[in-house]
């Protein structure tokens, strides 16, 4: 595997593909789930690097859809911004990270269908690094663009946060006081139908069966199976975001779905604003409620679309909030 390069390196005028990055940089278990193959600076652009990354043509979030997955594509974005502390930033591998937001903006459906060979691609981020006085770097937004075989997929933006291993733990540690006598272990829920929530593999569901909750409104528990191999990748003191991320689709789906009589395995995200304010708990109930707004045209894709704001709650407290928007 091939490591993080220096950042005085001279600039490559290729990117490799040969092989992925360390497992460590891109805070991952499985060498499956490193999809960054290699990364630059971009010559005469300050705090600027392409990142690449090869999409597999079959994974078990995508389960053979024909399209890559929208959360497969988040995946791709985190690592590269982890990657990029870490190599570029000298943000130690044993800090830990949350993200912080992240906002999506898709250009183009037909760049992310799956073809004969694994796709590659290129990401370009332009880094803002936030620093202590000490000079440590304390946070970490970006801005982009996410291009597959050439073609433009998407423009975003985000954040994260990093902290030491001492203060991570001081964290959640006061958190898990302020919780003693409320967690425990939770019932077994029942999850949805796949279909419903816009998906094939059971395994792959995160939500039970979503209910109405008010005008233009369902709700549903979340789910977290700790032994998914994508989602739970390795051991964590949380919900991870990817999984909070994937329980907001499919409510956003499922809600549209049922309120507008359509298939809910026909519909893409087309937009995401996400926004992580609270550290969700594995052994608190979380509760997914989505409301429904009214179909709008993105004049960047020409299709109708439907925003879904979508908000995570645990104990009244709201802990994630999502605004997507869908499309056929």
């Amino acid at each position: 595997m091939t490591g993080p390069a220096p950042q005085d390196q001279q600039i490559r005028s290729v990117l490799s593909y040969d092989s992925t990055v360390s497992r460590a940089a891109v805070h991952r278990a499985a060498i499956a789930e490193v999809f960054l193959t290699d990364s630059r600076p971009v010559a005469g652009r300050e705090d600027t690097y392409e990142v690449a990354a090869q999409l597999p043509r079959a994974h078990i979030m995508a389960e053979h859809s024909g399209t890559h997955d929208f959360l497969l594509l988040v995946e791709v974005l985190r690592q590269g911004g982890v990657f990029l502390a870490h190599t570029y930033e000298n943000v130690g591998l044993d800090e830990s990270f949350i993200f912080r937001h992240l906002r999506i903006r898709m250009q183009d459906l037909s760049a992310v269908r799956t073809g004969d060979r694994p796709a590659r691609a290129v990401v370009t981020f332009t880094v803002d690094p936030q620093r202590k006085r000490n000079g440590r770097v304390q946070a970490l937004d970006f801005t982009g663009t996410f291009t597959i075989e050439g073609k433009v997929v998407l423009h975003f933006s985000g954040g994260l946060a990093f902290f030491s291993r001492t203060v991570y733990r001081a964290l959640r540690a006061r958190r898990r006081e302020a919780l003693a006598g409320q967690i425990g272990v939770l019932p077994t829920h029942v999850a949805a139908e796949p279909e419903s929530v816009g998906r094939r593999d059971p395994y792959n569901v995160v939500i039970t069966q979503p209910q109405p909750a008010g005008p233009s409104t369902l709700a549903a528990t979340v789910l977290s199976d700790t032994t998914h191999p994508h989602l739970f990748d390795h051991q964590l003191d949380h919900i991870p975001g990817n999984l909070l991320l994937e329980a907001a689709r499919q409510l956003a789906a499922a809600s549209v779905a049922s309120l507008h009589s359509i298939s809910a395995g026909g519909l893409q995200v087309t937009a995401l604003d996400a926004g992580f304010q609270e550290f969700a708990e594995l052994d608190l109930r979380a509760q997914a409620v989505a409301s429904v707004e009214q179909f709008r045209l993105s004049e960047t894709l020409g299709t109708l679309v439907v925003p879904v704001v979508v908000e995570v709650v645990q104990q009244d407290r709201v802990v994630a909030s999502f605004r997507l928007e869908v499309a056929q």
